[in-house]
């Protein structure tokens, strides 16, 4: 029994020191600025629509989702933080919102049956490379962005 304990106590300091291994990638910290704002379609707000900025560099992108007025916060790095600084695409997508409330229920595989969204938008605004839409992230952030798509 004795034998028993050292192999248990051997394995658990050995799976404790390996959790710390450098050959794990650490994701990078972007540098990122608050960016809030409203986003609408011919001057209706958007609900449930996620707003994701790429920076054209590559760089992780800031991504948010809009609430019943069309209010958005953009997160990076955690919720709400903010977006990448510099040049960023935009890029708009209907962002259904769960409709599982049960932990037995399995997920919506027939796509016909997923909710639709209340207002429909061109689908070109789904793609940073078709949408035209680009914005500007300063040091200081954006506060009170109006993203109205036409």
């Amino acid at each position: 029994m004795r034998a028993f304990g050292w192999t248990v106590s051997i394995c658990l300091v050995t799976g404790i020191l390996g959790c710390g291994s450098s050959d794990r990638v650490k994701p990078s910290i972007e540098k990122v600025a608050p960016v809030s704002g409203t986003l609408t379609f011919q001057g209706k707000p958007l609900e449930n629509y996620q707003v994701t900025f790429l920076p054209t560099d590559g760089r992780r992108p800031g991504v948010g989702v809009t609430d019943a007025e069309g209010k958005f916060k953009l997160g990076t790095n955690d919720i709400g933080d903010g977006a990448p600084l510099g040049k960023n695409q935009v890029a708009v997508n209907f962002a259904p919102p769960s409709t599982d409330d049960s932990t037995t229920s399995s997920p919506i595989e027939d796509p016909a049956l997923l909710p639709k969204p209340k207002v429909m938008i061109p689908a070109k605004y789904g793609n940073p490379s078709t949408s035209e839409l680009t914005q500007e992230v300063p040091s200081g952030g954006l506060t009170d962005l109006k993203l109205d798509l036409k």
